[in-house]
């Protein structure tokens, strides 16, 4: 008789290696390969019956589940009969949220295990204490989280496969519509209907330098309706001159003087929206390849000496919760890296919304004295995107330890420096701010997040109430005022965050799939295409509940209470299908949409049969191309390319060019390629290099600021080039 062992069933291979290592030669461990059970895929895959007998249609939702006929899932099928039979034990461990849950109960019903067996174990990070702490305390599947993703995938594949169709007939073919995707895309549509329909106003801020003893400080005027620091802009021409005049031919006095304490709190932990958010901006990469990185380090990565190691907890939540143990370890390192100054006296909590699930914690390090230094030295040189993993660990961990530690404490001086005589009644003021770190806090590991203002002081606050202020150089700054900006990823995952529309989980995906199909990314900004309008307009106009926000947040909330047992799901789902019904029926009543509105036409001409070339793009990753406008019956195609007058700053003979990249991205390249490889995904300007040792002849935008590619070095952009982007 042989001896059995313990299995432990997760969904990916590298979550199976790190867990097995964890756990010893008592357990087996097996990968699903992800969802290896899902909706069949040649229909609808859900039965929908009519309720006879109620004074309203009512219908009954029957999913058709089906096992994936791929290679990996048919091998996992065996692989798990088998673990079936020569297992003692058998542990559900997928993921701790509703997904997981759904894998479990598919991975049950396949293996034929008792629904009220206490088999499921759920663990928000890998490492030895988590994984035996959930063996020992294991539960029954959780029906209501089953219901909740299973009622929000039905609902998915009920408007995906109804709403679809009506696209293919009445606007392109191959085209989708999604519960969450649509209202994400009307986003961007909206904003880039502001932008169009903005009209810049002139105006005009007034500067001086203000001279008083040793000081010479140049300032703006400030906005005499704010009582903080704020450029006032004046819509008037005359007025600003009038002012001028004002200005140069009286005094000011130092009216006021204000010494201060001001305190900043450190930032909570990440949580998916945030570290979402943080990582476009501090390093530049999408929300979906954020996440590939977060998985790789949720599942563990090849560290030497150690094996595969988790070094994060469960990247997919909502919730700022931490765990007692991690409390407790990340104030003792602060306390032996930083001193007991930097330790606050208690914990920092930081409130949860409405929504969040309670029983996840925030994004945090599994063992904080994991620093990034320590893993630098440890990580496999072997490892894939090594770099890329260390800097996301890099942000996760030190958000963390921060979030945990003193206040940074400021002494701020304000001075208010008034002109003798007023501009009919309205005061003519300059205020002065000159903030000074007195305690470094949290700071001092996650950088001083407040924002200096381009008017605070660093110069001397050598000031005295009355003391005569000479207003000198006075001038006008001309500008004009700005449209709404246009979505980057980061910003757009912050307004699903805050409209309540998806989840954790599905932020980046929803993204990535308007992005193949129905947007753009220029510099990093989202534009919409003539595709994606024309798909936007035509659902505003035939399913307007359905697109809209405030009724997908209703949904997502309703599945909320389907994940607490508070709602029936086959009732959430008979109110969507009621309404799509009629929708759908009126859908299609409409004409097509005409050709024009939807082709997006280069100046180009094919050049075997002339006519006129398309923009389209590739199924696969939605890369920009151009295509003959006669296809199918001609089929030539050519990639989208823009040249530039900017020399390569590498091999300094070809130029750059505008490229189409996967998913659609902007990239530039030089035209010298394959000889020289030089790339950029930045934009390059006019401008050289100001470093003596380097004097590249061309310079990439980078924000508000210009970078040298070659010597990585960074120059103030001139204000003639910031007016043009």
């Amino acid at each position: 008789m042989t001896n059995k062992k313990k299995l432990v069933i997760v969904e990916s291979p590298t979550k199976a290696k790190t867990i097995a290592k964890l756990l010893g030669k008592e357990f087996n461990s097996i990968a699903t390969v992800g969802h290896f059970r899902d909706l069949s895929k040649e229909d609808l895959g859900i039965e929908i019956k009519e309720i006879e007998g109620n004074a309203t249609t009512r219908y009954e939702f029957i999913p058709k589940y089906e096992l994936s006929t791929s290679k990996a899932v048919q091998k996992v099928k065996k692989e798990l009969k088998l673990g079936k039979d020569n297992a003692s034990e058998i542990y559900i461990a997928t993921d701790p949220d509703r997904e997981g849950e759904a894998i479990g109960w598919h991975i049950a019903e396949f293996l034929e295990l008792d629904e009220n067996q206490q088999n499921r174990i759920v663990f928000n990070e890998f490492t030895k204490k988590a994984v035996f702490e959930s063996i020992s305390n294991p539960r029954k599947l959780d029906s209501n989280l089953y219901d909740s993703q299973q009622a929000r995938r039905l609902l998915d594949r009920i408007y995906g496969f109804q709403v679809s169709p009506v696209l293919w007939k009445k606007v392109k073919g191959k085209t989708s519509a999604g519960r969450v995707q649509s209202p994400v895309l009307q986003f961007v549509i909206e904003r880039e209907e502001e932008i169009e329909k903005f009209n810049p106003e002139d105006f005009w801020n007034i500067s001086s330098n203000l001279k008083y003893k040793n000081n010479n400080l140049l300032l703006f005027l400030n906005d005499p309706k704010s009582t903080k620091l704020a450029r006032y802009r004046i819509f008037d021409k005359n007025k600003t001159d009038e002012i001028i005049k004002i200005l140069n031919s009286n005094p000011g006095v130092v009216d006021d003087i204000k010494t201060s304490e001001s305190v900043r709190s450190p930032r909570p932990p990440f949580i998916t929206s945030s570290l979402q958010q943080e990582a476009s901006q501090r390093l530049s990469i999408s929300p979906d390849v954020t996440m590939s990185y977060a998985q790789q380090l949720f599942e563990g990565i090849e560290l030497d000496g150690l094996g595969s190691v988790g070094l994060i907890t469960y990247m997919r939540t909502d919730s700022f919760s931490v765990s007692g143990t991690a409390l407790n370890s990340v104030r003792s390192y602060i306390k032996n890296e930083y001193g007991d100054e930097y330790l606050p006296e208690k914990p920092n909590y930081y409130k949860n919304k409405n929504r969040s699930q309670e029983a996840h914690e925030c994004i945090r390090p599994t063992d904080v004295e994991m620093s990034p230094q320590k893993l630098k030295k440890l990580i496999s040189s072997k490892l894939d995107r090594k770099d890329s993993l260390i800097k996301l660990y890099d942000i996760i961990w030190k958000r963390f330890v921060s979030s945990q530690m003193e206040k940074a404490k400021y002494d701020v001086n304000r001075v208010i420096v008034k002109c003798e005589k007023n501009y009919l009644d309205e005061e003519l003021l300059f205020r002065i701010e000159n903030w000074k770190v007195k305690f470094q806090g949290y700071s001092i590991l996650y950088g001083d997040d407040r924002e200096k203002s381009e008017d605070e002081s660093g110069g001397s606050m050598d000031f005295e109430i009355g003391g005569k202020v000479i207003f000198d150089n006075v001038d006008s700054k001309y500008d004009q005022t700005k449209p709404p900006s246009r979505y980057t990823e980061a910003m757009l995952v912050r307004k699903m965050e805050q409209e309540g529309i998806g989840r954790p989980s599905t932020y980046a995906n929803t993204i990535k799939t308007n992005l193949k199909l129905y947007l753009e990314k220029k510099e990093s900004r989202l534009h919409p295409t003539k595709l994606g309008r024309a798909i936007s307009k035509f659902l505003k106009n035939n399913f307007s509940t359905e697109v809209s926000p405030v009724y997908t947040t209703e949904m997502e909330e309703k599945l909320d209470k389907i994940a607490t047992g508070d709602m029936d799901w086959q009732l959430l789902l008979n109110d969507l299908y009621t309404k799509l019904e009629l929708s759908i029926k009126n859908a299609l009543e409409q004409d097509r949409v005409p050709k024009d509105e939807i082709e997006e036409y280069s100046d180009e001409h094919c050049p075997e049969c002339e006519s006129p070339m398309i923009i389209r793009s590739t199924k696969k990753n939605g890369t920009k191309f151009l295509g003959c406008s006669a296809f199918p019956k001609c089929k030539t195609a050519k990639p989208i390319i823009t040249e530039t007058n900017h020399l390569c700053p590498e091999c300094k003979n070809g130029t750059m060019r505008e490229l189409q990249g996967a998913k659609g991205s902007v990239y530039y390249g030089c035209a010298d390629y394959p000889n020289c490889k030089f790339n950029s995904r930045y934009k390059p300007a006019e401008g050289k290099c100001l470093n003596d040792e380097c004097k590249a002849e061309t310079l990439f935008i980078r924000g508000s600021s210009l970078r040298c590619e070659m010597c990585k070095s960074f120059q103030k952009m001139p204000e003639s080039l910031k007016a043009s982007q």
